[in-house]
């Protein structure tokens, strides 16, 4: 990690914990990054109506306004479309569902190292600076493209049963991204939602962390039948990532 790997980029942290303020921005200070705070919700979009903000880091449980209610507001009221990192103590399905059709961009759990959280920012701003210059996606990734703990539980030794799981996982990668692909360029978005919903599992399964985000937002764009733009770049960061695991699986596992 560069001395500075956050130079210039400006964050908005809305986060009413002091200790968790505290901690923040002395990591947001240190890796180089411009930050504003505010304690709750309604500050927040004060600050926001001042000035523009590269990143917003937004813890969901707020006073006078929470999270979710401040980030509706600043894609509905203020028309927005500044990335917005959630902050969250433990996030589960539902409320990650949630998250993600308020508008959110993605997700940091506390507590969190001053690494995870440089590479979130990092990771969201690029993704956000990619569309702007209307260039192909390639996303940073995080260390470890994926990780076989879960296969190695259900499998217990069994070498053949891995190399038939991975075989399988290769398979419905290649299968669901042709079926992404062909129902994007024909904007059925039943069609993206199914096939987001089937490729999900096995993502998670692979623990395949940049992906986890990017697969829930496509299925909750898809269900909403909206932004068929945001569609196609998650869709090609989903294809740029899923083809380095293949390649990488048929490297170590020798498939």
């Amino acid at each position: 990690m560069c001395d500075k790997p956050l130079r210039n980029i400006s964050v908005l942290l809305v986060e009413d914990n002091e200790m968790n303020t505290l901690l923040a921005s002395a990591i947001l200070s240190r890796t180089g990054a411009n930050i504003a705070e505010a304690g709750n919700g309604k500050e927040a979009i004060e600050l926001l109506r001042q000035k523009p903000f590269d990143i917003i880091l937004m813890d969901l449980h707020l006073p006078v306004m929470n999270g979710l209610d401040t980030t509706k507001y600043i894609r509905k009221e203020l028309k927005l479309d500044v990335p917005i990192i959630a902050i969250t103590a433990n996030i589960i399905n539902d409320e990650e569902n949630r998250c993600l059709e308020a508008g959110m961009n993605a997700f940091i759990s506390k507590p969190y190292t001053e690494k995870n959280l440089v590479e979130k920012i990092s990771y969201v701003h690029h993704i956000a600076e990619s569309k702007k210059a209307d260039q192909p996606v390639s996303p940073p990734l995080e260390e470890g493209l994926f990780n076989l703990n879960t296969l190695n539980v259900v499998t217990q030794g069994n070498t053949e049963l891995m190399r038939t799981m991975l075989h399988a996982f290769i398979n419905q990668a290649s299968v669901s991204i042709y079926a992404l692909k062909t129902a994007f360029k024909e904007k059925n978005f039943i069609e993206i939602h199914a096939a987001a919903h089937s490729i999900k599992p096995n993502i998670d399964t692979l623990e395949i962390t940049s992906l986890k985000t990017i697969i829930r937002q496509i299925e909750v764009l898809a269900g909403q039948e909206k932004d068929i733009e945001e569609l196609g770049y998650l869709i090609a960061m989903l294809e740029s990532v899923l083809t380095k695991v293949v390649v990488q699986l048929k490297l170590q596992e020798n498939i």
